[in-house]
């Protein structure tokens, strides 16, 4: 029984139930009776924007997929050359947990400057995003291509949802996809869309590695951006 467990919130949202938790001092998503996400390691959503950024062409521009808790947006707006960083996030609830709780673990990176927090759909979003618009696309919105949080966003993993980021990505430009383990069904699609793929694993400190997909726009033309 784990008495140090104190239940925040308890609310429905897009996906289903949402449950936020304390143990100690560190806090825990559930979605559905499913741990999500939490403060306690975010090294690979970290790793996950640092690698990406290391290898575009450019790193003025950058949209996440997935606020989770913020690890992913304070590494991108902590970034010398960032200058726009943009997070699509469904879920009201996580964006205000952020707010409220998670700020001591993100540094505070919800009130950025550099930071645009759009609530709504990640896959709505990027059907409407013009092409060569992001450096990087940093996505983060389900436990992998294989385990999946909202059913829908299947989209996004499949050949039209990766062609739809490849357009959106400036010539340079990095996709980069959180997992919570290898797919190599995965791998092979980034394979048949992008220019040039590579995986990364990092320890999670807690069971199997996390792995990192990236997949890279070969370099052409840059048009300036037009935001």
């Amino acid at each position: 029984m784990n008495s140090d467990r104190e239940i925040m919130a308890n609310v429905q949202g897009q996906s289903g139930e949402l449950q936020l938790q304390r143990r100690g001092r560190h806090y825990e998503v559930i979605s559905n009776g499913t741990f999500l996400m939490a403060t306690h390691n975010g090294d690979s959503e970290r790793r996950m924007v640092q690698e990406a950024l290391n290898h575009a062409y450019s790193a003025e521009s950058v949209l996440i997929g997935g606020l989770g808790v913020g690890f992913s947006l304070h590494e991108a707006v902590q970034h010398a050359d960032t200058v726009y960083v943009t997070v699509v996030e469904l879920e009201k609830y996580i964006i205000e947990w952020n707010r409220l709780y998670f700020r001591e673990w993100n540094g505070r990176a919800l009130e950025n400057n550099k930071a645009q927090i759009v609530e709504g759909d990640l896959q709505v979003f990027l059907e409407k995003q013009a092409n060569n618009r992001w450096d990087a696309v940093c996505m983060d919105t389900d436990n992998g291509p294989d385990w999946l949080v909202r059913e829908s966003n299947y989209h996004i993993y499949e050949a039209g949802g990766l062609q739809t980021i490849y357009g959106t990505l400036r010539g340079g430009g990095v996709a980069a996809f959180w997992s919570a383990s290898y797919s190599e069904a995965f791998e092979n699609s980034l394979n048949a869309v992008f220019d040039t793929v590579w995986t990364e694993e990092v320890d999670a400190r807690r069971g199997g590695p996390d792995v990192i997909f990236y997949a890279r726009k070969a370099e052409r033309m840059h048009p300036s951006h037009n935001f």
